[in-house]
């Protein structure tokens, strides 16, 4: 519980838990698009320069850092109408690095000594964005709109043939991972007050990614992945610099044991329909 109660951890969670939200959608809609730490870059330097350089506040600087991580995905949107599957995983893992070796080249930034002195943002803000994330993910995730996106990702034939959109749908995906990512890289930079491009390198990817296979593809099972791999290194302090072996170990458990993830489509809605325990009350004459 005093982990919990400590700061550093509900902050760390929170950006966690909005990276973990902006890998969900495009992974729904069947597009691989690994390259969220280089949008979270984008709206990390973004919302960081805003603030030192330009005078603004931090609210407007953080509406900034989502609007650049969208914008940052119009060229892999159209790389889904050419390629797909790993190779798209591929060049989007490749852009994202390239966007790091951009900003570690790009001296306004600060280049490879980064940038400090970015405007702090307290604990409770982040918490409350991250709150505001998963309802609007969640709402999101369960309306006609979430429908269309995860029949788009079971097979996008069949759904082109229903008279769905498989490009826009993909294209709005990523556009929504995007945003995502760019608000939780300003809220990355104003937390720590300090950014350099190390730190969205490759290692941020697997990070995501895992807590997205733990949890399961559904926005819940997005909060309970990166909460659990988030907090049981802090939890058994004597495995934190374990974690990279002990993240692997979890995952290969639930590949073999549960390769849906904690917390499925299928078996949040069968929960959510679970008739009351009060219904199965003795048996009446029409039971008998």
């Amino acid at each position: 519980m005093d982990v919990l109660l400590s700061e550093p951890v509900q902050a760390l969670l929170a950006i966690n838990v909005m990276l973990t939200l902006s890998l969900l959608f495009p992974f729904a809609t069947g597009v691989w698009s690994l390259g969220m730490p280089g949008f979270m870059a984008v709206g990390a330097y973004s919302s960081a320069w805003l603030t030192t350089s330009m005078g603004w506040q931090v609210g407007p600087a953080l509406a900034v850092a989502a609007a650049a991580g969208t914008l940052m995905t119009l060229p892999f949107a159209l790389l889904t109408l050419r390629i797909r599957d790993i190779y798209l995983a591929i060049a989007t893992l490749a852009a994202a690095e390239l966007i790091v070796l951009f900003f570690s080249h790009f001296k306004p930034t600060g280049a490879v000594m980064g940038m400090a002195g970015i405007p702090f943002l307290e604990t409770h803000w982040l918490v409350l964005l991250a709150l505001g994330c998963v309802a609007v993910s969640s709402l999101i995730f369960n309306s006609r709109f979430g429908k269309a996106l995860l029949a788009v990702g079971a097979d996008p034939v069949v759904a082109a043939c229903h008279g769905l959109s498989v490009p826009a749908l993909q294209f709005v995906s990523l556009a929504l991972g995007g945003c995502l990512a760019g608000l939780a890289g300003g809220c990355f930079s104003h937390y720590y007050s300090f950014i350099s491009p190390g730190n969205f390198g490759f290692h941020r990817t697997t990070d995501i990614l895992m807590f997205l296979v733990v949890g399961g593809f559904t926005p819940i099972g997005a909060v309970v992945g990166s909460s659990v791999l988030t907090l049981l290194p802090q939890v058994i302090t004597a495995l934190e610099k374990w974690a990279p072996a002990l993240y692997g170990a979890i995952v290969l458990v639930m590949a073999i044991y549960m390769p849906a993830g904690l917390f499925p489509k299928n078996r949040l809605a069968a929960w959510i329909k679970r008739p009351p325990v009060a219904s199965r009350t003795t048996p009446g004459p029409r039971d008998a």
